[in-house]
Order: C-alpha cells, then sequence, then structure tokens
C-alpha cells in the first residue's frame, strides 16, 4: 500500500504537487508518544490526539452547571438523613426508660412475689403447728 502511495505522490509531483513525506511522528508539546503493550495494543499518551482535554471540560462544565442542583439536593437529602438520625436516637432514648421502668416494676413485683412466699410458708407453719397442738390436746 505505501508503494501506490510513493508512486501517487511521484505522479502528483511531475504534476507540481506536493505530497507529504512519511516519516516517524514527532512529538509536540503534549504528545508523549505512545506506550506498546504487545499484540497490536498500545497506551497512547498523545494528549490532543486522545481528546482527554474535551473530556476535561466536559466534566468541568457538568460541575459547573449542576453543582448547585446537587449540593441543594445534597442539602436536603442531608437534613432528611439528620432528622431520621434524630428520630431514631428520640426512639432509643424513649426505649431505653421504658425499658428501665420496666426493669424497676419487675424488681417490685420480683419483692411483692418474695413477700406473698414469705406469708405462705409462715401461714404454714403457723397451721402446721396448730394441727400439732391440736392433735396433742
Amino acid at each position: 500500500s505505501r508503494g501506490a502511495v510513493a508512486g501517487a505522490a511521484v505522479g502528483l509531483a511531475g504534476l507540481g504537487v506536493v505530497a507529504p513525506a512519511f516519516a516517524e511522528e514527532e512529538l509536540g508539546l503534549l504528545n508523549f508518544g505512545k506506550i506498546e503493550i504487545g499484540n497490536g495494543f498500545a497506551i497512547n499518551l498523545d494528549i490532543p490526539e486522545t481528546g482527554i482535554i474535551n473530556i476535561f471540560i466536559i466534566v468541568a462544565g457538568l460541575f459547573y452547571l449542576l453543582g448547585p442542583i446537587l449540593g441543594e439536593s445534597m442539602a436536603t437529602r442531608e437534613k432528611e438523613i439528620q432528622t431520621d438520625i434524630d428520630d431514631a436516637i428520640a426512639k432509643y432514648n424513649e426505649a431505653t426508660a421504658r425499658f428501665a421502668e420496666a426493669e424497676k416494676n419487675k424488681q417490685q413485683a420480683d419483692a411483692v412475689i418474695k413477700e406473698i412466699e414469705n406469708s405462705i410458708s409462715k401461714d404454714q407453719q403457723d397451721l402446721k403447728l396448730a394441727m400439732e397442738t391440736s392433735m396433742k390436746a
């Protein structure tokens, strides 16, 4: 294919038209060449050719244009989350207070149960003593 191009270049040169020469690419200001990886693959470090500047400009423009909208949305979401956290803390504190009250009620119930058991035990002893006394008489 280079032979055909070279032949065409010679033909055009006869007409006074100059064709570009096939030479190695010169590295420009932001062209750092290519790094061959193998099997025909390479990493292209020619920044203008890769379009990275255009991508950067687009991303920066999106941040500039969408920044206020996203910021407002994020602030609203942050307030909602903070409200949810505050509600959860209030529910936790309420549950802790109810649990402490339930523990206190349980202790009181345990004391009443112990008092009733002691009373039953005393009544049983009194009944037993009364039966023994009545049996002896």
